[in-house]
């Protein structure tokens, strides 16, 4: 094998391994989307799998732990719900029974969050308990 040879090799090489590198990345950085039945229902195939899981705060279920910054509550839809892990901090509108995101991984049981993106409360009518608010 001359040099000319051995440099295309090697090229060959790097080449394949960026490209392996790139796509590990852009797997990882996928992650689908599942309302809470569904998710509930493939919970064991999702295993270990980032993913978002769409539902609403339950009422009634959020335990607040600001010394840990844990957030633990319950994301329900229809007639399933799943226990929901931050150690992230609450977001600023959390407020129970609003629609809201968690992405994270579905581990030993419980869903540990590593975002939790709830939506504006005030899209979604009066009905909902948006909590006190001091206004400045």
């Amino acid at each position: 094998m001359n040099r000319k040879q051995k440099n295309m090799l090697g090229v060959g090489i790097v080449a394949v391994l960026i490209i392996y590198l790139a796509a590990q990345s852009f797997s990882n950085a996928l992650s689908f989307y599942y309302e809470v039945d569904e998710f509930v229902q493939r919970a064991d195939s999702l295993n270990g799998k980032v993913v978002n899981v769409n539902g609403t705060i339950m009422k009634g279920s959020t335990i607040w732990e600001p010394e840990k910054a844990r957030l633990t509550f319950k994301l329900a839809e229809k007639n399933a719900s799943i226990t929901v892990v931050s150690n992230e901090g609450m977001p600023g509108n959390y407020k129970e029974g609003i629609p809201a995101v968690a992405t994270g991984y579905y581990i030993n049981g419980t869903f540990q969050a590593t975002q939790v993106v709830t939506k504006c409360p005030s899209k979604y009518g009066g009905d909902l308990d948006h909590g006190d608010h001091n206004e400045t």
